[in-house]
């Protein structure tokens, strides 16, 4: 698809109405030219009213592709390279204000084979967002093919707060020194354990750190200061599973393709699982997920998207009962089958300190859709399919905490979804409200069958949205 060009600053000052721009305040000029793109911002200097306004901005944006849009078309690979630089050295050298907010450098295509040369360029950009203060640093495509060390300064700023790396190279020779850095992602970045352990070891204020796709085998720290860890490890493939090893961790967001190690998460209260294939015809995979959701089982708050979802409904039941003490439970679902049915129904056994329960169906699918994960019933004989809910769900069930659920994606009243809000209202003793989001062409429909169901809790309301 072809980038959408930008238009001219004169253009782009005629749709905004030069008359009411001419009326604002310098300081509102400014904040408007930092909403734009460095090289937007740098060609209004042609207006009068602007002038030499750019030179103030608080947010410095070099992207590659956008230049390359802006620019004439025709101009040759080398030249652009050239051009680009200079006109990134002249904007830094005019660049007058003390301080910056937001210092973003993009690379991408145009310097594909030239970042061997680029090394001077890049370590004095670097440098200058580090001298102007800058709170947010975002560096992406500047670094994968250095090989030398120096392509990077020392990360030395006590006023950054966030630094984003993306395709970098990042080597353990300099120093790192980032008192003020709260949040750290580091996105295809090619460091060693030595390098990240230094990072987080200088980043004594760190909260919130998000790693994509490491090149290193282990991880572990237990920086008192990280509130939250964000891993996605789904490409690489490592000889053994990731150890989870954070004793002081509150949050933990993971997407991954495999069951890892799991040391201790003692303190996490917030796990929110993106991704999570198992094979659950393997009895040693099974058994491994379910030691692995014990461990998480004393959290707060336990949010499954759509594929962990399934694993998850797919693998507890009554013969591995769990011990959960999860106070919000958030589930993502393709569709809402016969064994996610029962996999809720022995969630709800082992969950007395649940509080509040969401669940998405995406209303996208078809209703004779099918779950990717086996089902709980394989092996099991009953008379009739519609027999199986109806077995499981005459044990007696009750929920003494639970007092909000929310039903979103309910396309029509399907049996199975009408079957879960009878057994909700059937077993919460203290629910205060159910939401479901029905679709408006059948809202009438669940509200007929729904209005006939039997509460246990006098204070429940159920609520069409």
């Amino acid at each position: 698809m072809k980038p959408q060009k930008h238009k001219c600053s004169s253009e782009y000052y005629a749709d905004v109405g030069g008359d009411r721009l001419s009326e604002m305040p310098d300081e509102v000029i400014v904040h408007i030219l930092s909403c734009m793109p460095t090289i937007v911002a740098v060609r209004t200097m042609l207006i009068r009213r602007f002038g030499n306004l750019w030179t103030l901005v608080h947010t410095l944006n070099f992207k590659v592709p956008e230049f390359l849009d802006i620019m004439a078309e025709g101009s040759t690979w080398s030249n652009d390279v050239g051009r680009f630089n200079i006109f990134v050295h002249n904007v830094l050298k005019r660049h007058k204000r003390p301080f910056i907010n937001k210092f973003h450098l993009l690379l991408g295509c145009l310097y594909e084979h030239r970042r061997e040369e680029a090394g001077d360029d890049i370590r004095m950009w670097l440098k200058f967002a580090f001298d102007k203060q800058a709170k947010n640093i975002y560096f992406c495509d500047v670094g994968s093919p250095f090989a030398d060390s120096s392509d990077f300064p020392n990360f030395t700023s006590q006023s950054l707060v966030t630094l984003e790396l993306w395709n970098c190279s990042v080597f353990p020779e300099f120093q790192v020194n980032l008192g003020s850095l709260k949040k750290l992602i580091l996105c295809h970045t090619y460091m060693c354990e030595e390098t990240l352990q230094q990072f987080i070891c200088g980043c004594p204020s760190l909260q919130e750190l998000r790693i994509v796709e490491p090149t290193i085998n282990k991880l572990r720290f237990s920086a008192p200061n990280i509130r939250k860890l964000s891993l996605v490890l789904i490409e690489h493939v490592f000889d053994d599973p990731w150890p989870l090893d954070f004793p002081n961790l509150k949050s933990l967001d993971l997407e991954t393709n495999w069951i890892p190690d799991v040391i201790d998460v003692s303190s996490i209260r917030d796990v929110y699982l993106k991704q999570l294939y198992v094979n659950l015809r393997d009895e040693n995979e099974h058994r491994r997920l379910n030691i692995f959701w014990e461990k998480f089982s004393r959290s707060e708050v336990f949010q499954l998207s759509l594929d962990a979802s399934e694993q998850f409904l797919h693998s507890i039941n009554d013969l591995n009962p769990l011990q959960i003490r999860w106070k919000r439970v958030v589930l993502g679902l393709r569709i809402f089958c016969q064994s996610c049915l029962l996999g809720v129904y022995h969630l709800m056994r082992s969950s007395k300190d649940l509080e509040e329960l969401d669940i998405y169906t995406d209303t996208t699918l078809a209703y004779t859709s099918v779950c990717n994960t086996p089902s709980l019933f394989a092996g099991r004989v009953f008379k009739a399919s519609a027999d199986l809910p109806t077995v499981e769900l005459s044990y007696p069930c009750v929920m003494p905490k639970l007092k909000i659920v929310t039903l979103h994606g309910y396309a029509k009243p399907w049996e199975h979804q009408l079957q879960l809000v009878e057994f909700l209202l059937k077993s919460a003793t203290v629910l205060e409200k159910l939401v479901i989001y029905p679709n408006k062409h059948h809202k009438m429909d669940f509200v007929m069958h729904v209005s006939s169901f039997q509460r246990s809790s006098p204070s429940a309301r159920v609520l069409f949205l």
